[in-house]
């Protein structure tokens, strides 16, 4: 996926595509009774996700329940405890904010879990999730080791 500039609007099928990444995060620990932050780790460094990375990809129109189902028949994710839970709110976030990171600067998928773990994104949410997606990702990058 070629870099992009900081101008890039979204168009309708990308925030979708951003929703429905949302959702899969959000029902993570819920549907599939996995650990979050195992399943999201696991995803962003996924076939599946770097598929997602694409302009054009089958996965595209996939939904959660066979992105979920696909990627745990290809990868061991670790069971939820059954103790703590993530919100869904802040997972919803985390998923759409990690795709909305792809399409609008055309990173890989991999390279924003470098960024951006999903423990600290996680951590980042209260004071984050309020930002434009924009400002949320700029203000993880200027703590990432490097710029783009």
């Amino acid at each position: 996926m070629a870099p992009r500039g900081l101008d890039k609007e979204l168009s309708l099928f990308e925030i979708a595509v951003c929703e429905n990444q949302g959702d899969l995060f959000e029902e993570s620990q819920y549907d599939f009774n996995c650990d979050a932050f195992d399943f999201v780790t696991k995803f962003m460094n996924s076939e599946i996700a770097g598929s997602l990375d694409q302009d054009l990809s089958m996965c595209h129109t996939w939904g959660i329940k066979q992105i979920g189902e696909t990627l745990i028949s290809m990868v061991e994710i670790e069971k939820h405890s059954g103790e703590e839970y993530i919100s869904r709110d802040c997972l919803h976030w985390v998923g759409y904010l990690y795709r909305y990171w792809a399409w609008w600067l055309g990173t890989s998928s991999r390279q924003i879990i470098l960024d951006a773990p999903v423990a600290l994104a996680c951590a980042m949410y209260d004071g984050y999730h309020t930002l434009d997606m924009k400002a949320a990702i700029l203000m993880f990058l200027r703590t990432a080791p490097h710029f783009y």
